[in-house]
């Protein structure tokens, strides 16, 4: 009974292990780089970037990365494909507290937050950013309105 329990806790591990060791779990795909701004203005720091392809667009998942103080960001592992871009910003309201774990929809229906950048980049079905991702490195430039 052993043995069957210790293969089935490293047989578990195993898969968890492999579906975790690239965003969006996938094993071997391509990278991609680029820099979030907004028209007329500067770099977006903070703000999370998902590549959203079919399989995911129904869903708030896909490679994700949160933009770093020059609106740089880079996801490794994505497959190539065509992929709408689901770009979204938080900012807790004045004297607003939170768990650290917390995700963003959690903040923001908690009425601790708000989303801040245009609405229509916030959800697969209205925005306007896309990206074709071929296999090895890609940049990919995403600029939106204010």
């Amino acid at each position: 009974m052993r043995n069957r329990l210790s293969f089935a806790i490293a047989g578990w591990f195993a898969v968890a292990v492999a579906g975790c060791s690239a965003p969006g779990g996938a094993i071997g795909g391509s990278k991609v780089t680029g820099q979030l701004t907004q028209k007329g203005g500067g770099p977006i720091a903070g703000a999370r970037v998902t590549f959203c392809d079919g399989a995911s667009a129904g869903s708030k998942g896909g490679p994700t990365a949160i933009t770093d103080e020059n609106g740089q960001y880079a996801i490794v592992g994505v497959k190539p494909g065509e992929y709408k871009i689901v770009v979204y910003k938080m900012s807790l309201k004045k004297g607003a507290m939170v768990a650290d774990e917390n995700d963003l929809e959690q903040i923001e229906a908690a009425g601790a937050g708000v989303h801040v950048l245009p609405k229509k980049y916030a959800a697969v079905a209205s925005t306007t950013l896309t990206a074709s991702v071929k296999s090895g490195s890609n940049e990919v430039k995403l600029e939106i309105d204010k």
